[in-house]
């Protein structure tokens, strides 16, 4: 089943004409991802794992505006996990519309530290079965 969780967009996240920023909707995705793995008990990814995630690329399509004080729902799911990273969809509805705001996936690659440069590496299996838990069966 997708993860999903609720947020509100805040003033702080709109532009002049009132409307949430892009990368605001970006950081709002990258909020469902941090609590997903909050919620499975990885407090502190960097920490609990012995990686770094990297994004490596990043589709959205922006369908309608969101604004001040809207509530979204924002849903991630696992579409791909491989030996070295994943890609996960996601999806933001607009609850206080009734809209579909925006959706896409990010590419995500598990990295190490070797000697200052970051090298792709096998992801850590208990990241995976985070993932695979919002995966529709």
């Amino acid at each position: 089943m997708p993860f999903e969780l609720r947020y509100r967009v805040y003033w702080s996240e709109t532009d002049a004409a009132g409307i949430a920023h892009f990368t605001n909707i970006l950081k709002i995705i990258e909020k469902a991802e941090e609590d997903l793995y909050r919620s499975k008990g990885l407090y502190n990814i960097q920490k609990d794992l012995p990686m770094r995630l990297v994004v490596k690329e990043v589709y959205a399509k922006f369908k309608s505006p969101l604004r001040w004080n809207d509530e979204v729902s924002v849903r991630v799911e696992l579409e791909e996990s491989r030996t070295r990273g994943l890609k996960y969809r996601f999806e933001i509805v607009n609850i206080t519309t009734n809209s579909l705001a925006a959706e896409g996936y990010i590419v995500l690659v598990c990295t190490k530290d070797e000697g200052g440069s970051l090298k792709a590496a096998p992801c850590p299996k208990e990241l995976i079965e985070v993932w695979k838990s919002t995966k529709n069966t």
